[in-house]
């Protein structure tokens, strides 16, 4: 997984959430499925999936990604930065 698809502060906790779902498929899961504990298989594979779905809402498009380091860079020597949004017209 490419970890510049997050935001800088968000790297760590992507990797360690990624680790941790692999640690789960990839090392925990084979023996309870070799021991036929299929509850514990549904357990496993569920954390796993939630821990996919967190790191879902933490990924961002790369350009996003850049244009938050661009601001935080604004920001950091004093520049005002914020969302400008546009004025909504009724008809």
């Amino acid at each position: 997984m490419n970890l510049n698809q997050f935001l800088k502060s968000d790297r760590e906790m992507a990797a360690r959430k990624l680790a941790s779902a692999q640690f789960l498929l990839n090392e925990l899961l084979p023996d309870e499925i070799e021991d036929s504990n299929f509850e514990e298989c549904i357990v496993l594979c569920l954390s796993a999936a939630e821990k996919f779905r967190e790191l879902k809402k933490m990924h961002h498009p790369v350009q996003v990604v850049q244009l938050h380091e661009i601001a935080t860079q604004f920001v950091s020597k004093g520049l005002d930065v914020s969302i400008v949004k546009r004025p909504v017209y009724e008809s």
